[in-house]
């Protein structure tokens, strides 16, 4: 039976992506120092890791789903907030297994324009072979436009609100 032990480091709060092992979304643990921890045993020789980071703001219904949350969480007091970096990570690897392989895989920060990363989404640093299949970060600016849009409709949103409710008074 091989183990994998990997570690995902350099992530924020908001900044958590998938890990896929084969396909399949793993649970992780957080250890003491905030990384990311996943132990993966299999009986195969090779394993097949993806780290995804997508955005919700680039989903289809993105702006009605919003506006929902919106009046749900009391005009966005208790609404989960957005990343406003909009970083997209999307990361594909194949691992040579051993009995016991650790391997440590740390984000890049894509959010600056940093000359290191040259768009790679993560570095990976381990005792095993480790093949690159995919490797993308980026920051996506369609999605910032979309994140400023919506300040702006939940702002004047707000602003109708007041207006309404001073003018409710009055009367």
């Amino acid at each position: 039976m091989n183990e994998l032990n990997l570690k995902l480091a350099g992530c924020t709060h908001k900044q958590k992506p998938n890990i896929f092992i084969d396909g399949k979304e793993v649970k992780y643990s957080k250890d003491n120092f905030g990384n990311l921890v996943v132990n993966y045993k299999t009986e195969k020789d090779s394993v097949e890791v993806a780290i995804c980071k997508y955005l919700e703001i680039n989903s289809k219904l993105w702006f009605l789903m919003s506006l929902v949350f919106f009046f749900i969480s009391i005009f966005g007091i208790f609404d989960a907030r957005y990343d406003k970096k909009c970083v997209v990570i999307d990361c594909k690897y194949n691992i040579k297994l051993k009995e016991k392989t650790n391997i440590k895989f740390t984000l890049c920060d894509v959010s600056k324009n940093d000359l290191n990363n040259q768009g790679r989404g993560v570095v990976w640093e381990g005792d095993c072979q480790c093949e690159q299949i995919k490797n993308i970060g980026y920051t996506d600016q369609k999605a910032r436009k979309k994140l400023k849009l919506m300040f702006w409709i939940k702002f004047l949103l707000w602003v109708a609100l007041i207006v309404g409710v001073i003018l409710a008074l009055v009367l």
